[in-house]
């Protein structure tokens, strides 16, 4: 598993797999393969960032569950895409910050640290979800063609 190390939470290709789902085969897609890598983490597979586990309700204590559960959601809006770059880079982004902002809502939230910290720390994976975004809309548009240019 690719993991870059932040604080406080490390930022993974799990969402731009996840994504790449939705985005090549649809919105029931996208949100399936949510709920299939939930119910890993659920039966304790090591699917997490750094290859942990947490299964079943010791899941829910962690403090990155929030971005797990927002796979779902994710998932699915992802497979909104439709094939043109320009779109699919905008519901691309729109499915990461879905992710990332339920994810930052519940770690601390679970955490009682305040949601301005959040915001900052949020800030700090803007980047990567830009990058993961683009490049999950040229490799939807490479396979599956698409209508407008990058």
């Amino acid at each position: 598993m690719v993991a870059v190390p932040m604080v406080p939470a490390p930022m993974t290709l799990q969402t731009l797999a996840l994504i790449l789902v939705g985005g090549l085969a649809g919105a029931r897609a996208g949100g399936l393969a949510g709920v299939l890598f939930l119910a890993a983490v659920l039966a304790g597979a090591p699917v997490l960032s750094g290859g942990t586990s947490a299964a079943g309700a010791s899941f829910l204590d962690l403090g990155t569950a929030g971005f797990v559960i927002a796979f779902i959601p994710g998932g699915t809006l992802a497979g909104l895409a439709n094939g043109r770059f320009r779109h699919d880079a905008a519901v691309f982004l729109g499915a990461h910050l879905l992710i990332l902002v339920a994810g930052f809502a519940w770690l601390f939230a679970q955490k009682g640290l305040p949601l301005a910290e959040g915001a900052s720390s949020l800030a700090l994976l803007l980047p990567g979800a830009l990058a993961k975004s683009g490049l999950a809309a040229v490799v939807t548009r490479a396979l599956l063609g698409g209508g407008d240019a990058p």
